[in-house]
């Protein structure tokens, strides 16, 4: 095989990867349920390294969290922002009907999704173009 064909069949399958992902992405949750969940503890992470360069620490902390479906109590895990939860606050998730333990919190961020996907299709056009 070419280097040019190598190229846009790359370029192709990110194309396609990306647009693969972002239709997941979205259909995986659709039939999410909410439920209501509490904070039952929040650890510091030491395994997270400071960025002394903008002098900020992202994800460093370790929240548990409890919720209930159809009377058998789960846990989940998350890595968030220090300040971003506290014991016993409550906090709405969504969970996966036929499998409760699969869990999203928060809200799905589609507008980040789609520019994740938008920047790896441009790429992905950029190599198919280069390659040519």
């Amino acid at each position: 095989m070419n280097k040019v064909l190598i190229t846009r069949i790359l370029g192709i399958v990110m194309i396609l990867a990306s647009i693969g992902f972002l239709v997941f992405s979205f259909i995986a949750t659709q039939n999410y349920v909410k439920t209501e969940a509490t904070v039952v503890s929040v650890e510091y992470d030491s395994t997270v390294t400071y960025d002394p360069d903008d002098d900020t620490t992202r994800d460093d902390h370790i929240v548990t969290m409890e919720y209930v479906v159809d009377g058998k109590t789960y846990q989940t895990v998350i890595h968030a922002q220090q300040g971003d939860y506290s014991i016993g606050q409550k906090t709405e998730i969504r969970y996966n009907p036929a499998n409760p333990q699969n869990v999203a919190v928060g809200e799905m961020n589609l507008p980040i999704i789609i520019g994740i996907c938008a920047a790896a299709v441009i790429i992905g056009a950029i190599i198919i173009i280069k390659g040519k």
